[in-house]
């Protein structure tokens, strides 16, 4: 027997005496459809943070405190971050070529533009990095532009100058512009070529003392 409904018109609408079964999903199936709208949302957040990304420098191997960079010292790799975060970095491998490491970095990690001394030189000079202790370095006041003598002491106390009036390029505490307050520091000086030897070896001998002359007259 079949059940008929009567429209407005007078006609009769026969209901199938079967009805067909409708369609469940499983578990599995709703499983497979979360998953792939996941990776859809994820591959969307990636392509994004890419887009999003600057490129930024990082140590391509471990770098020493006072060590004058060279091209093959730095890299690059993409960073997403604030723009605060991102004013601090270097973003170009160039701008820290021929600059001096003012704390040692790890492999992979970032260079901030405060990691990284000025060693620009006047025409005919050279820029040496020279480790020094405050203590030997006038109580660490010498400030980028003074003028100094290095002076090497020997075993025996005596001491003989080995550079007179170098200008004084960099020193290893950027936000003060002073050695005060660090235990280990580097002065970057403006050297003639004959002059590099001469504090490489004064270096290696020992204990050197850095003294302020500015504004002292020659003799």
């Amino acid at each position: 027997m079949s059940v008929g409904l009567r429209t407005d018109d007078g006609t009769v609408a026969q209901e199938a005496a079967r009805r067909r079964p409708l369609r469940r999903w499983s578990i599995g199936h709703v499983a497979v459809a979360v998953a792939a709208m996941l990776a859809f949302v994820a591959n969307l957040g990636f392509l994004r943070s890419r887009d999003d990304a600057t490129r930024v420098v990082v140590a391509a191997r471990t770098i020493e405190a006072g060590e004058v960079i060279g091209s093959g010292a730095l890299t690059t790799t993409m960073l997403r971050a604030d723009a605060g975060i991102l004013a601090t970095l270097l973003t170009s491998v160039d701008s820290g070529v021929g600059r001096v490491a003012r704390r040692p970095l790890a492999k992979g990690e970032l260079v901030g533009s405060g990691d990284l001394l000025s060693t620009a030189a006047p025409d005919g000079l050279a820029s040496m990095s020279v480790p020094i202790d405050p203590s030997h370095a006038a109580g660490g006041t010498i400030r980028v532009g003074d003028l100094v003598d290095v002076v090497d002491v020997d075993d025996d106390g005596t001491g003989e100058y080995v550079v007179r009036d170098a200008p004084v390029l960099a020193v290893s505490d950027a936000p003060t512009g002073a050695l005060a307050g660090a235990s280990r520091s580097h002065v970057v000086l403006g050297l003639a070529e004959d002059q590099v030897l001469a504090v490489a070896e004064a270096i290696a001998d020992g204990e050197i003392d850095v003294v302020i002359t500015t504004g002292l007259s020659d003799g």
